[in-house]
């Protein structure tokens, strides 16, 4: 079959891709779709009803998120990320969706149930198809539902290798060529001591062969800069990092003794908010990385089949019970369910697995005054991200709590012990009036 031809029979400008859009669709789209969602705004007076999903909204703002379409184009997101968290600051409500990565095929396959589908591509290879940019929250799904799907193709993405990130031209409805930058933090990430102190109570606790999955956010992701000296490392991980690719480069990834899929990175999104041009680069067309459905990276069954399986993820805030909250400040969101629920739960079924959060002890408010991220209860309103039955073991800089397993009494001993030492005698008079232990 003549692949190209058809691309040419379905190449088009950018204004009558655009056309395609209809009242009352369901669109489903990505981070990196800034040319999409700037010209869907632009139009959105002649539309009504639309309902928009993004998968992850990266550092731009819009509109919508501002409730100025309401009605004419309603946004929904997976994951409260920046420019939403900022429009909720603002006082404009976000519509966030509540559920594990996962769920996320599920979720696409009963609540968003795509009739139109934007996705930024790479160009067509020679057998018609085009690799759908750096994340698989979703897209191979929503690719099979959607009854209109329209590809940007933009030169500057990576061509990153799996199945799940493959899409046939036979699929596509339109296609428009126009290149755009990739979005870039800002600014590279910077580790303090009280992140590393935490960090290395973990890292001497990995052994060699382990793999790793590493969450998001700077605390998690000091760890990884401390595993040099580490061999024979795997990944099996949601985000694929900096320091993850650093370790790969050292040579201290190897994936040689990891029980799926060995030899291969394996990750459903790359770079994330923290994202570099580096790892762009190292991912394009890396054979050594593959991206599969975050619905399967994150499958706890999948990752309870993988031995010495280590798990490290952030919190907001903890109690003295275990309950981790990673998902809001009291009634307000912050991010979401994300991942973390997965890994806790796989790594307690895995072969040797073990799950860690990670917490700086303290915060501090913005009048200057240190506050405790380990409490008597959490906030009013916080969502418990991470199950107390299912937590193993909690973090500080000073020191771990196992906490598995453990009644009440000794959890909240452990939690004091790692707890900032300004707070601890407060702690404990909460901990013996709440009668858990005397």
């Amino acid at each position: 079959m003549d692949y190209q031809a058809m691309y040419a029979a379905k190449l088009t400008d950018k204004e009558t891709a655009m056309n395609l859009v209809r009242s009352h669709d369901r669109i489903m789209v990505y981070g990196g779709a800034n040319v999409f969602l700037t010209s869907l705004c632009e139009r959105s007076g002649s539309l009504e009803g639309v309902e928009l999903y993004s998968m992850f909204m990266l550092n731009q703002d819009y509109p919508f998120l501002r409730g100025e379409t309401e009605g004419r184009i309603d946004h929904y997101g997976t994951f409260l990320s920046p420019p939403m968290r900022k429009a909720q600051a603002d006082g404009h409500p976000q519509g966030v969706i509540l559920a594990h990565y996962s769920d996320t095929d599920r979720m696409v396959q009963e609540r968003i149930k795509p009739t139109f589908m934007f996705v930024q591509c790479t160009p067509m290879d020679e057998e018609g198809y085009f690799y759908m940019g750096f994340n698989s929250l979703g897209h191979k799904v929503g690719a099979e539902i959607a009854e209109r799907i329209v590809v940007q193709v933009n030169p500057r993405l990576p061509r990153i290798l799996g199945e799940c990130n493959k899409l046939h031209i036979s699929k596509v409805t339109a296609v428009f060529e126009e290149e755009a930058a990739l979005y870039t933090a800002a600014k590279k990430e910077v580790f303090d001591e009280t992140d590393y102190k935490a960090a290395r109570l973990i890292a001497e606790r990995i052994p060699d062969g382990a793999t790793l999955q590493i969450g998001v956010g700077r605390v998690p992701d000091a760890v990884g800069n401390l595993l040099f000296d580490h061999k024979d490392l795997g990944i099996h991980t949601e985000l694929f990092s900096v320091s993850l690719m650093e370790l790969m480069k050292a040579g201290v990834v190897t994936n040689s003794r990891k029980t799926v899929k060995p030899g291969k990175t394996v990750f459903a999104f790359a770079g994330g908010q923290r994202a570099t041009q580096e790892i762009y680069d190292y991912v394009d067309n890396n054979d050594q990385i593959e991206m599969n459905p975050i619905s399967w990276v994150n499958d706890p069954y999948v990752v309870a089949q993988l031995n010495d399986f280590i798990s490290i993820n952030s919190a907001i805030a903890v109690d003295l019970t275990g309950q981790v909250c990673s998902e809001s400040i009291g009634l307000t969101t912050f991010s979401g369910p994300g991942g973390q629920a997965d890994f806790i739960r796989g790594a307690k079924l895995a072969p040797n697995g073990q799950s860690y959060i990670m917490i700086n002890s303290t915060g501090t408010k913005k009048d200057g005054t240190r506050f405790s991220k380990i409490n008597l209860t959490l906030a009013p309103g916080s969502a418990v991200t991470g199950s107390r039955a299912d937590v193993q073991y909690i973090v500080t800089e000073y020191g771990v709590a196992e906490i598995r397993f453990r009644s009440l009494a000794e959890r909240a001993k452990a939690l004091i012990s790692i707890a900032h030492p300004e707070f601890r005698d407060k702690l404990t008079y909460d901990a013996k009036k709440a009668g858990y232990f005397i």
